[in-house]
């Protein structure tokens, strides 16, 4: 018997192999299909996924063989991936200088017959065979050939899509221990800058009271302009950690409720003057969905409605339709409209219109970008029409 020769490049198809995380993992059907096929197609009773390991083969597939991995010096597997180009067929290994003595010949399973097909990757690493086995003497056909080609190309996507998955999984993981350290320093930083801006804002409020009546007009609009600024700091401190928390820690648990549940919800935190009509459109469509989610975005482009309406009696309307894979939301104002070269940026982050609202505040630039974030986290897309002076509609869809 002869032991195949490691291939010149072992070392990086050894490594090669163990990128994909196959070796010692349970049956899957994707792999027990494409061996199947393969012993049907032609004709034999054994068909294998095989990979070569540093001192064994082990067999990601098997159809008509007890045994889940052989000795590498016994494998004629090990032979098929020195020629990684082409099909390894031993069509005689009784009278096979290389094979006649090997256990697997003179012993069971009593193999009369091997083909099989390296199974390269794209970097041109032969990581095992898919090879069919017969205990009899037998010839392919050129047509029986081309399909177990086919075949290891299919294995190889197999292989390629676990990989791809794997690095997926892999950055998954780095970005939530990147997320998580994002969050920590925000929140020191913010903590850092929030302290102060609270002092400052306390001492400018002690100081107009105390001794306002000292001061000259310049004076008190120094004071206002101080506690003003350091107010904003604030209300900006706090906006971000608002979306760091929503957008980084939000996880989707879906439950099951109506849009009609979700805005009694709202109504208990928005307050909605009583000159606004607030219309629900399908009100009672099942949702299923992050209720927690749908009520941080909804809160948000409400408020909005409110705070933006530069109109005596405001409208708002919120409309949801099921259309089948995914839920579609409008949320509809008759408010001041936002203009075509600003509705391009209102989902940035820190964005604003430099426009104050009808309470007199001026936005942050965070709100419309965490429900951008929170919108994509629920697979779903928003965009927004408005005419200047008429009104606006967000219009963002939900996937189931």
């Amino acid at each position: 018997m002869r032991v195949a020769p490691k291939p010149a490049n072992e070392l990086q198809r050894i490594a090669a192999l163990y990128e994909y995380d196959l070796l010692d993992t349970l049956p899957e059907q994707d792999y027990d299909d494409i061996t199947q096929i393969a012993a049907d197609i032609c004709g034999v009773p054994i068909s294998l996924i095989s990979l070569i390991d540093n001192d064994r083969q082990w067999f990601k597939s098997r159809v008509g063989l007890g045994a889940t991995e052989t000795h590498r010096d016994l494998a004629f597997c090990a032979h098929a991936i020195r020629e990684p180009e082409d099909i390894f067929i031993v069509s005689d290994p009784a009278n096979d200088e290389r094979f006649y003595d090997n256990p697997l010949v003179t012993g069971d399973p009593n193999i009369a017959f091997y083909a099989g097909i390296p199974l390269v990757n794209n970097t041109g690493n032969a990581l095992g065979t898919l090879c069919v086995i017969d205990n009899k003497p037998r010839i392919l056909t050129k047509a029986q050939k081309e399909t177990l080609k086919a075949l290891a190309r299919q294995t190889v996507a197999h292989f390629e899509i676990r990989r791809k998955n794997i690095e997926l999984n892999e950055q998954k993981a780095q970005m939530e221990v990147l997320n998580e350290d994002l969050s920590r320093f925000a929140y020191v930083v913010a903590h850092d800058i929030k302290s102060p801006c609270s002092s400052l804002a306390m001492s400018a409020s002690y100081l107009k009271t105390a001794y306002g009546h000292l001061m000259d007009g310049d004076g008190m609009k120094l004071l206002n302009m101080m506690e003003e600024t350091s107010l904003s700091a604030i209300n900006m401190v706090e906006g971000i950690l608002n979306h760091t928390q929503v957008v980084n820690n939000a996880e989707i648990e879906k439950e099951h409720f109506t849009l009609n549940e979700l805005v009694q919800e709202l109504k208990n935190v928005i307050i909605i003057p009583t000159e606004f009509s607030f219309k629900i459109l399908n009100g009672d469509t099942q949702l299923y969905s992050s209720r927690y989610m749908l009520f941080q975005v909804l809160l948000n482009l409400c408020n909005n409605a409110i705070k933006y309406n530069d109109k005596k009696h405001g409208e708002i309307e919120l409309l949801v339709t099921d259309e089948g894979a995914r839920y579609s939301f409008s949320v509809k104002d008759n408010g001041r409209g936002i203009s075509d070269a600003d509705q391009s940026r209102i989902f940035d982050l820190f964005s604003t219109l430099g426009v104050t609202d009808r309470f007199n505040n001026k936005g942050s630039g965070i709100g419309l970008s965490t429900v951008k974030r929170l919108v994509q986290k629920m697979s779903g897309e928003i965009t927004i029409s408005s005419t200047p002076g008429e009104g606006s509609c967000f219009e963002f869809t939900v996937g189931k």
